[in-house]
């Protein structure tokens, strides 16, 4: 695992001539190959797709958002509980706001909601109420455009969508929330592109891999060709667990989790002139991948998909 230097990256650009991780390298050996083969392959060592939590990741989000519109919704509908910035960052440990409310109310019975709500139906049915009454408070500050988008966020997207490289988000958070700071934090260019995978959409949120093998199939990516850029350890766990790269940038409540199955971790992804990673820093091979998928022969992936172009023919 990596920590957050770039002297690495400084020695594989000098080894490779200015090519991340030996990026067209392969394709250098056939001198006679033609440019548009040269121009075909010469994304080949880039991530399929860049998969971004939201929460912490795009826009720190918890302290001053989320436990914010939670405390309100609290405060409007009657019920007696204020969760404080350090005991809101224990609730962190349990993904999803509906299951975070229910995990809470559940540890204190005796009072209200669940001293008067006893039925497992009507407690869904009002977590799901008070869910959406949060959301719209969420989405106000949103909107307000009080919480700031992390360093580097939106040169990163820019970067992969230049690039061809697919962009998601996916989250345990409620969608509509979530389109919200994809649309207004990051403007309508990324959003356009940027699908979002969120909230109910997946039976079990992380830590459990669903919500990133549901991306992984929605976009028609190889998982061992994605990178993940996820803030916490359940989410750490979600994207290994789908069989995913994953860099992690420490967010206000994550610093002192366990990263140790990180493959790089980092205080933010870093606006330009002060980066701490690019998307070529994120090349297979990489210079910080603790574990990562095996290199691809471009030539014999190209020959794969045209066997008949002159490079490829064998002459005996």
């Amino acid at each position: 695992m990596r920590y957050g230097h770039r002297g690495s990256f400084d020695a594989v650009i000098s080894r490779h001539g200015g090519c991340i991780g030996g990026t067209g390298v392969s394709v250098r050996r056939s001198c006679c190959a033609p440019s548009v083969v040269t121009a075909a392959l010469r994304n080949i060592d880039w991530p399929e797709a860049l998969l971004f939590d939201c929460d912490g990741v795009l826009v720190d989000t918890e302290a001053e958002g989320h436990r914010v519109a939670f405390n309100e919704a609290f405060e409007r509908k009657g019920i007696p509980h204020t969760w404080s910035l350090e005991q809101y960052g224990v609730l962190l440990e349990v993904g999803g706001g509906k299951e975070r409310m229910n995990a809470y109310f559940s540890q204190n019975e005796s009072v209200e909601p669940w001293a008067s709500i006893k039925d497992p139906e009507e407690r869904k049915a009002f977590l799901k109420e008070l869910h959406e009454m949060k959301t719209d408070i969420f989405n106000e500050l949103i909107e307000s455009g009080k919480l700031p988008v992390r360093p580097g966020v939106v040169r990163l997207i820019h970067e992969a969508m230049d690039a061809g490289v697919k962009v998601a988000v996916c989250s345990t958070s409620n969608e509509r929330a979530v389109s919200n700071i994809v649309k207004v934090l990051l403007g309508d260019k990324i959003a356009a592109n940027m699908r979002v995978f969120a909230g109910d959409v997946v039976p079990k949120k992380k830590p459990a891999p669903d919500i990133y093998n549901l991306a992984a199939k929605e976009l028609g990516v190889n998982p061992a060709r994605c990178v993940v850029i996820e803030d916490s350890k359940i989410g750490l766990s979600a994207g290994k667990a789908a069989g995913m790269r994953v860099v992690v940038t420490e967010s206000y409540y994550t610093k002192a989790e366990d990263f140790s199955e990180a493959d790089a971790v980092f205080d933010c992804i870093g606006d330009e002139g002060s980066e701490n990673f690019s998307l070529d820093d994120l090349t297979t091979p990489g210079s910080f991948w603790l574990n990562p998928p095996p290199p691809v022969d471009p030539l014999e992936e190209f020959c794969e998909q045209d066997p008949s172009a002159d490079e490829c023919r064998v002459y005996e």
